[in-house]
Order: C-alpha cells, then sequence, then structure tokens
C-alpha cells in the first residue's frame, strides 16, 4: 500500500514538474532548443493577480504562514532528518536513529498520557504538526538528503484547491540509511494527507488528515568494552567502523500506527457591525486650525449635497449649458488651471499664509470636480489624510458550534532472536514484546466572538484509551495485568483576544470525571511593536498522568516487568521571550516539577521525592558586516534541586560564521557558505536503552566538551536550495571523545549533500 502511494504522488510530481518549465515563446528565445517544448502545447496566461502570500500554510490553530523559496541560515539549520532546528539535541550516528535531549520543555503539557517510547517520537508527527494549505496554483516540494554509508531521506508533498473552498494535501516521507555501525539500519516511512474545507458563505468549515507511520531501527546496544578503547585510541585497523563490535546484533524496534483526525465548526450566528473610529492625535493638532477644521467637519457630513446644489445653481445661471459642457474635464486639466493639489503632491509643503487662498481653490474644485476636499487640507496641514479621515471598522459578531475527533492507534514493537545477558534472563528464548496503545479524543466547543471581547470557547472533552498487552503475568509477589483501559471526561475554556499591539490568551482544563485525574492552566501575553520588537510572558501550572510505559509494562525479559500507582506530575512554568528586529532574542523559563518520574540506573520507572528546579535561558543574535555574518546562539542551565536525577549541560553554544553573496551575472545563484562549530560542556547523559525506547539515568561516563565543526555551501537558484555539508570535519584534531552518548559514538567526518525543490504551476 505504502508503494502505490508514493508511486501515484511521485507520479503527480512529475506532472508537476512538466507544468512548471518555462515555455518556448514565439520567435525562439533561450529556450528555442529546449527538448521540452512541443509544437501543440497549451500556452497557460497567468491574470498577474496571484502573489506569494497566496499559498497559505494553516496550522490546526489557524495560525497561518505562506510557503517560502528564500535560503537562511535557519534553513540550514532545519535541513535535517526531522526538518526542525535540533539546536537542543545529539544526533546519533546513523540517520534516522534517536537523538540524546541537550535541553528540555516543559511547556504546553497534555492531559491525556501517551505510551512512552519516548526515543522513537522523533519522527512522529503530532496533531499540531499537520499542515493544512490553501493554494491558488497545484504546489510541490520535494527534500532529498543523502543517508549514511548507503541509503537517503526522501520527503516531498503535493499540494492543490480543486476551488476556493477546497484544498487536498499528500505527503510522504522515507528512509532507508545503512549507518557506518554493525546493525544499525534506520527504515522509515511517513504518509501524511489533509482537506481544507469551507462553504461558500463561509458558515461551515472542516480540517482533517489522515497519517501513517512505520519507523522501524536495527539496535546494536552501542560498542563493546574492547571496541570502545580501539575506537578512542584511533586504531589504524577500525577504520572501517563495521569492524567495531558491538553489544548484539539481533535486535529491533518499531514504532509504527495510523491517526485520523476532523475539526469541523458551523456557524449559527453571524453579525456585522461598523465601529467608526478617530486618530485623536491629529484631531488635537486641528484645535489650531478652527476655521479648517469646520470646513472639513461640513465637507464630511454634507459633500454630496452641496456638489448637489452646486451644480443646480451653475445650470441656473446657465441655462441653455449643453452635455458637453458639463462633461467632467480631465483631472490634470483641471489643477493645471485651477492650481489645486492631487494625490501626488500631498507630500509638498504648503505655507499656512496660503489656508486662505487654498480654501477657495478647494471649492472651486469641488464645483468642477468631485475631489474630496480633505486631501486639499491634509496638504496644507503636512499630513496624510488617511490618518485623520473617519474609517468603519468591521467587526464581527459570531457564534460557533464545533466538533473535534481524534481516533489514534499506535504500537511499539521489541524482536531479538536470542537472549542477550546484558537484559538478563528471559521467559522465552525469542524476545517478542509488544504494546498497543489506542485512544480516542470527542471535542465538542462552542465559540463566541466579539468585538473586544475577542474568541471565547467553551469545550468539553470525552476521551477513552486502551493501553494493553496480550496477557496476564502471574509472579510470586505480584501479578501484572494485561492493559490499562478507562475513560475520562474533561472540561475546559480557552480565550484570545488582543487590544492594539496586546495579545493575550488563556487556556485552561480539568477531567472532572473517569479513571484519569489532570487539569492543567496555561496563558500568554505578548505586545509586538510591528517586526521592530516584541515580548511575550507565560506561564504553565499542570498536572498529569504519568507516560502509561512507566505505570504498566511486560516484556519476555523477567527484568522488564511492571505495575506502578505513580501520583500525578506537577509541572509549574513561567517564563519570558523577547526579540529585537532580526537582530536578538532572548528565552528564559523556570520550571518547578514536583513528582518527576524517570527511568533509573536500572532501568526501572522511579518517581522523584525530591521537587526539580530547572533554569533555561536561551539568547540568539546574528551580526552582519558587509557579506559576512556571525551567528550565535548560546543556551545556559542551571539544575538548583534535583541534580541527583535530572542531568543537563550547564552551556550549550553554536556559532556560525558565514558569507552570503548573489554570484554571476544577473544574479542567477545566492551563495551561502560559512563554517558551524556547536559545542556543550560534560555531562552525564542519558543512556539509551532500546528494549524501551527511553533513555536512563547513568552516572558512570560523561560525554561533551568537544566542538562539532560542520563546514557548509548552499545555494539557491530560482526556487531550488542545494545544500553540501562537511560534518564533524574536525574529527581528526579534536580526538576520538566524541559520543552522542554512552558506547555509541558520533559520526566522523562525512559529507554530505541534499535539496529542496519547490514546484509551482
Amino acid at each position: 500500500m505504502k508503494k502505490l502511494f508514493a508511486v501515484l504522488f511521485f507520479g503527480f510530481c512529475l506532472l508537476t514538474v512538466d507544468a512548471q518549465i518555462m515555455r518556448q515563446q514565439e520567435g525562439g528565445g533561450v529556450f528555442k532548443a529546449d527538448s521540452t517544448t512541443f509544437k501543440n502545447e497549451v500556452q497557460i496566461k497567468l491574470s498577474g493577480k496571484t502573489k506569494y502570500t497566496d499559498y497559505k500554510i494553516i496550522s490546526i490553530n489557524n495560525d497561518t504562514t505562506i510557503v517560502d523559496t528564500t535560503l537562511t541560515i535557519a534553513k540550514d539549520y532545519k535541513f535535517n532528518y526531522i526538518r526542525k532546528d535540533n539546536f537542543e539535541l545529539m544526533p546519533f550516528a546513523n540517520l534516522g536513529q534517536t537523538y540524546n535531549k541537550l535541553g528540555y520543555n516543559f511547556n504546553n503539557n497534555s492531559l491525556f498520557p501517551t505510551i512512552g517510547a519516548n526515543a522513537k517520537h522523533y519522527n512522529y508527527n503530532q496533531v499540531e504538526d499537520i499542515y493544512y494549505y490553501d493554494v491558488p496554483t497545484s504546489t510541490s516540494e520535494l527534500m532529498y538528503r543523502s543517508g549514511m554509508e548507503q541509503g537517503q531521506v526522501l520527503d516531498g508533498f503535493l499540494t492543490m484547491n480543486s476551488s476556493r473552498q477546497f484544498n487536498f494535501f499528500i505527503a510522504y516521507k522515507g528512509l532507508r540509511s545503512l549507518g557506518k555501525y554493525r546493525n544499525s539500519l534506520a527504515s522509515h516511512g511517513n504518509f501524511r494527507s489533509s482537506v481544507n474545507y469551507h462553504s461558500k458563505n463561509k458558515l461551515y468549515s472542516l480540517k482533517a488528515h489522515f497519517m501513517s507511520f512505520d519507523l522501524l531501527n536495527d539496535e546494536n546496544g552501542g560498542l563493546t568494552k574492547a571496541s570502545v578503547a580501539f575506537f578512542e585510541n584511533d586504531d589504524p585497523n577500525y577504520i572501517d567502523r563495521a569492524r567495531l563490535d558491538v553489544n548484539y546484533t539481533d535486535a529491533e524496534n518499531m514504532f509504527e500506527g495510523k491517526r485520523y483526525f476532523l475539526d469541523h465548526q458551523l456557524t449559527i450566528f453571524e453579525k456585522e457591525i461598523k465601529i467608526e473610529k478617530h486618530n485623536t492625535a491629529i484631531s488635537a493638532k486641528f484645535k489650531t486650525y478652527n476655521s479648517t477644521l469646520r470646513q472639513i467637519e461640513t465637507l464630511k457630513k454634507d459633500t454630496v449635497s452641496y456638489l448637489m446644489k452646486s451644480e443646480i445653481s451653475t445650470s441656473q445661471k446657465k441655462p441653455n449649458a449643453t452635455k458637453k459642457e458639463k462633461k467632467v474635464v480631465p483631472k490634470s486639466d483641471i489643477n493645471k488651471e485651477n492650481q489645486v493639489i492631487n494625490n501626488n503632491d500631498l507630500s509638498k509643503e504648503i505655507p499656512l499664509k496660503e489656508k486662505d487662498s487654498l480654501k477657495i481653490d478647494s471649492i472651486r474644485a469641488i464645483k468642477i470636480k468631485k475631489i474630496d476636499s480633505l486631501l486639499i487640507v491634509a496638504a496644507a496641514l503636512k499630513v496624510d489624510s488617511s490618518q485623520f479621515i473617519a474609517f468603519d471598522k468591521n467587526s464581527n459578531y459570531s457564534l460557533k458550534l464545533g466538533h473535534t475527533f481524534m481516533y489514534e492507534t499506535q504500537h511499539y514493537r521489541f524482536k531479538q532472536t536470542a537472549i542477550n545477558p546484558i537484559f538478563g534472563e528471559a521467559y522465552e528464548k525469542n524476545i517478542v514484546d509488544h504494546t498497543s496503545y489506542q485512544k480516542m479524543n470527542n471535542e465538542a466547543y462552542l465559540q463566541f466572538k466579539a468585538p473586544y471581547v475577542g474568541v471565547l470557547r467553551a469545550k468539553a472533552n470525552y476521551f477513552n484509551y486502551n493501553y494493553h498487552y496480550n496477557s496476564i503475568l502471574y509472579l510470586d509477589a505480584e501479578t501484572i495485568p494485561e492493559k490499562l483501559k478507562g475513560n475520562a471526561i474533561a472540561v475546559g475554556a480557552n480565550w484570545k483576544t488582543n487590544f492594539r499591539k496586546l495579545f493575550l490568551n488563556a487556556d485552561a482544563s480539568s477531567i472532572i470525571a473517569g479513571d484519569l485525574t489532570g487539569n492543567t492552566i496555561k496563558g500568554f501575553v505578548m505586545y509586538k511593536k510591528d517586526s521592530v520588537y516584541s515580548f511575550k510572558g507565560f506561564a504553565e501550572i499542570t498536572s498529569k498522568t504519568v507516560d502509561f510505559n512507566k505505570l504498566l509494562y511486560q516484556s519476555d525479559y523477567n527484568y522488564y516487568n511492571w505495575k506502578n500507582n505513580f501520583k500525578n506530575e506537577q509541572i509549574k512554568n513561567i517564563g519570558v521571550e523577547f526579540s529585537y528586529k532580526n537582530w536578538a532574542s532572548i528565552n528564559a523559563s523556570y520550571n518547578l516539577i514536583d513528582n518527576y518520574t524517570y527511568f533509573d540506573e536500572n532501568s526501572l520507572p522511579t518517581q522523584a521525592t525530591e521537587s526539580l528546579n530547572y533554569l533555561k535561558v536561551t539568547a540568539s543574535n546574528s551580526i552582519t558586516f558587509r557579506k559576512f555574518t556571525l551567528a550565535n546562539t548560546v543556551m545556559y542551565q542551571n539544575v538548583s534541586s534535583g541534580e541527583s536525577f535530572f542531568k543537563v549541560p550547564e552551556i550549550v553554544t553554536r556559532n556560525t560564521l558565514y558569507y552570503s553573496n548573489y554570484l554571476f551575472k544577473g544574479k542567477p545563484l545566492y551563495l551561502q557558505t560559512g563554517v558551524t562549530v556547536k559545542y556543550f560542556t560534560e555531562f552525564n547523559a542519558g543512556a539509551y536503552n532500546p528494549l524501551l525506547s527511553e533513555f536512563v539515568l547513568q552516572n558512570t561516563q560523561k560525554i561533551g566538551n568537544f566542538p562539532m565543526l560542520d563546514f557548509f555551501a548552499n545555494a539557491q537558484i530560482q526556487r531550488t536550495r542545494i545544500y553540501l555539508k562537511v560534518e564533524n570535519f574536525g574529527a581528526s584534531f579534536t580526538g576520538r571523545t566524541y559520543y552522542s552518548a554512552p558506547t555509541y559514538p558520533y559520526r566522523d567526518l562525512t559529507v554530505r549533500f541534499g535539496l529542496v525543490w519547490n514546484w509551482f504551476i
């Protein structure tokens, strides 16, 4: 089925590519010898009304961005497997493996628990990660990047509007990368499809998507002790990393599932009201020109009747006037004859002593031509008329009824053909662990919108879950059940509004019935001064159930079976964000967490009795001199309590020095090339447990304190961005002590290339 989707998708892409070819015009031209030009081809003429801002990307929260084909340093940071900035992540050696965390984010917590296996979630798309489109013409994108040793990653999408009301989106990301170390193959598939619809009268709207994913990884458990010594001593016999021994070569884990999602709403009531506003600052200025102000008010109130009277009196004086004489004279001729200022002359200064004659000229102009005299007065006062003319702002009152439905199945599997002593004894000779999770969420909401009040939404959720295994395990000391099954009912409200440049958002939810408990309240306030600067403050208090794999787990390995009754995690955080133009930004957050739950040094779930106090501050800025730019990002972290179970590096920094310029005559190519160095201080990073797909606590080996140097040369040719990168080119002279996690080395010097290519019909 997935192969069929891939064939259909790339067939669409080929059709799209054909439509993007610049066609030969009559008489030849640069494409005269183009083999793709045909005599009987259809010539398409564009209306000229389509703009790049018409190609919209819409989130589930209706935040809208546009399809961006520019080349920036931020695009380089996101040109990776997960297509996100991985500043706070440490990648493993192979493409498609997991990441170790260098920093943590405790914002926007969900009330409902997850399946766990968090090391497998980096290529998993949440509901918020699926986007909806609205495009005037068919649009597609293809991302390609070479893999490690053998393989590549390919991510492409196609979207089109069949009408102004309906958009369809289809995408697929496939990965297969062998890796340089034994038994480290990654093979992933991720299919997404969405629709975006609204009725012609816009009283009904719908967003829906379907996602299917399967993320398979061969697992080797890291290097053996002997292989670690060979690696760190740079033994020439093991330059080929496949010769190094690993802890096992017969294990694999997989995370797979499907999701169906629907969000639709119906407008019950909608009314448009006009609110008149004035600029009080300019009105105050008018007080010094009393006679002029009286003229403005008179003209605003009765301009039409004044014009009619003028025409009548003129016709009475000239009874024999013909239609030809009444014909409106061209504006340019009128202005020349009567010295009246037109729209292009508003910026010119007019001495105030000419005010009286200007008023006479204004009245004469109105008699001859229906010209808004406010423009004349504006010129006299040296202001733009749009600053003081009263305007009508349309404000809507609306009441909408909405419904959101989500059903998802998830499966986590771990297989091993033989028992390995690293995991202890087992009940079976062949290890086949399988965890299943089905969840369904139904939400009904009533949304009210009004001027000054903003958007107020009341909501109610019914959440049903079934986390389960295929058997009940009877032990001497306890019985491990086969499932956690139940439901929960939650109610809440969301409020969004803004007062000019001040934006407010608040959300609160609480579980009032069912088998789970929890509540959350969060909000932010933001002040934004156009594109100059913005300030945002946010806070959140959440009580939530821990991940299900910490509460219940079953395995064919004896040691990995448990049933726990943990308390809810209590999460409190507060933070600020400040940004100034594109030059600098700072983000600071303080997190206080009680009942923090983690996997200890024995890979067992444990709930901390000590509160976790965690501070994180991230600052970024960029300095440009001529064609050179220095981009810097620094993160400082401090754990004042809870450092025995919560490990993070104190400093993480990334600095990029690069050159940007257009090359060749006519500027056909835009180039960005430079060097990026990333560094973090030593810390006891989490050890990776592939059986659980989780990182567990360890206090025996520190990683860090080595620079990761990358050289890049990126280019943009029309809508194509080409990327070339030499990763960790300092590996030969920085020492072989670079690790992503204990016993898992980071990648050696590697040359990789790729591209992102957009097409628009």
